[in-house]
């Protein structure tokens, strides 16, 4: 169970109810005409009723007095990722029950705010409920809020308590997988001349031309044997193998002060995510630099550099920069036969000035746009990275 620190309340308060604004303005009617007809029981009567209020109030104050919310849920999760969750509801009181609570946990969904107890018994009584429910936003703490309630007694006062709790629980980004980032970088395989294909490393060779099948792209098309058999012939390669991803990270805009993108960082982390998920599942090694990590680089293949790295992105922060030197420096270590891929928060068309040729081909996408860099060519625009 992830550990969690429940603060004092925030606000308490106990006020009538409709019952109990009823119950008091009946006993004053009564009690005035009583007194004019004269009547002495409906005196009585009224202020008897008038009496029941102020009597039953400290049951109601105490009511929601040393009650404690425990939660079980695991210890990591992704965002938005449902999972089932022990709410639990706990009276530390040894001698005062506990009766009709109802508890609005802060982590419930719309569709299940929390529980209700009809008696809490004393002395460490528990009532639990199983929720299914989810986070929607990645961290290592969580800010939660939950208010208790109760009618107690009789429905004629309505106590509230408010508490806050600091729930410390691993949630990563919610992994999207850059689809059409692998389907552009595919394409850009395909469409090149044959003989290029022979000689560049794409970890899987070129056999030779086949007919053309239904369901093979145009862009595999091999025009000029097309043309000398007059029939379509389809370039045809071996099943790739993995290759080796070479994966950069940078908050870096030209014109902007950090913190003005918005939510363009958390989305870009989910994209990251993604990518890293889609690197483990293909067993494809991988190395990671990130302004947000400082710029240091690191292997992200084995399971516990995996994990490592998982953590490192559900508590990551934006690092916003204006210059592309230590973009510049980590493509220093590129090494040979390897894919690079830039990626950012910010829009390539924002930063695309700022990187000189480079000496191999550079996949640069963010939330909103791909671009891909062949050596010594300009940018190829291509289309948003959609998942």
């Amino acid at each position: 169970m992830p550990p969690f620190r429940q603060k004092a309340p925030l606000k308490e308060s106990t006020r009538l109810t409709g019952r109990g604004a009823g119950l008091l303005l009946l006993s004053l009617v009564v009690t005035a005409s009583g007194a004019l007809i004269p009547e002495v029981n409906a005196v009585r009567i009224g202020l008897l009723g008038m009496m029941l209020l102020p009597l039953t109030w400290p049951l109601a104050r105490r009511n929601l007095g040393g009650l404690r919310l425990e939660r079980k849920l695991p210890e990591t999760c992704f965002a938005g990722q449902l999972f089932d969750m022990n709410l639990d509801i706990i009276n530390e009181r040894l001698r005062l029950d506990a009766f009709a609570v109802d508890v609005e946990c802060g982590i419930a969904g719309p569709a299940e705010r929390g529980l209700s107890a009809a008696w809490v018994r004393s002395g460490g009584g528990l009532v639990r409920r199983r929720i299914n429910t989810r986070l929607l936003r990645r961290g290592v703490t969580h800010r939660i809020r939950s208010v208790l309630t109760s009618t107690f007694p009789l429905g004629l006062w309505h106590s509230q308590r408010e508490v806050r709790d600091i729930l410390e629980v691993t949630v990563f980004p919610r992994p999207v997988t850059p689809r059409v980032l692998e389907e552009a970088v595919d394409a850009s395989i395909i469409d090149v001349e044959e003989a290029e294909s022979t000689h560049r490393h794409w970890s899987g060779d070129f056999h030779g031309l086949r007919a053309f099948q239904p369901g093979d792209r145009m862009k595999s098309v091999h025009w000029p044997s097309s043309a000398r058999t007059g029939g379509m012939m389809v370039r045809q390669f071996d099943r790739p193998l993995p290759e080796k991803y070479f994966v950069v990270f940078h908050s870096i805009h030209p014109t902007r002060q950090p913190g003005e993108m918005g939510d363009a960082f958390e989305s870009a982390m989910e994209l990251l995510c993604g990518q890293i998920c889609y690197c483990r599942d293909n067993a494809i090694p991988m190395d990671l630099v990130a302004s947000f990590d400082h710029w240091r680089g690191f292997s992200v293949n084995t399971p516990a550099q995996i994990e490592d790295t998982m953590l490192l992105l559900a508590g990551a922060r934006r690092a916003g920069e204006r210059d592309a030197g230590n973009l510049l420096q980590a493509l220093s270590s590129v090494e040979r036969h390897t894919r690079v891929f830039i990626l950012s928060d910010v829009s390539v068309k924002e930063w695309e000035p700022l990187l000189p040729p480079l000496p191999f081909e550079v996949t640069c996408f963010s939330v909103s746009d791909l671009r891909i860099r062949r050596p010594g060519l300009a940018f190829r625009k291509a289309l948003p990275p959609a998942s």
